[in-house]
């Protein structure tokens, strides 16, 4: 389906307003919400519960080149991830681990 200028830039506007509406809408109640409160609790479980299904999704499923490797593979290099960050408790540290493991065990074939 083709889609005119016209349209493609109102999706756009739309996309960019829904965002800037959410956005100012945090700044105004900013102030007004306790970080240690139920609220914001809920809204960090929400979160985090979305972040780990898209990466759930992005390791059991995967599309593109990523689809092209052993789910054996991605696990490792998931569970090495895992265990440097408890381990060292530094991201880079642990990103860098991860993608070593994964990339090894691409190359052997596990």
């Amino acid at each position: 389906m083709d889609y005119s200028s016209t349209e493609t830039w109102a999706a756009v506007a739309l996309a960019v307003f829904a965002t800037f509406f959410w956005r100012c809408l945090g700044l105004y109640f900013t102030n007004r919400i306790d970080p240690n409160g139920l609220i914001m609790t809920w809204i960090n479980a929400v979160a985090y519960a979305m972040v780990t299904a898209v990466l759930m999704l992005i390791l059991v499923f995967p599309t593109g080149i990523l689809s092209t490797t052993s789910l054996s593979a991605r696990l490792l290099g998931f569970v090495f991830g895992v265990i440097a960050i408890l381990w060292f408790k530094k991201l880079w540290l642990a990103i860098t681990i991860g993608l070593l493991s994964f990339a090894t065990s691409v190359y052997f074939g596990v």
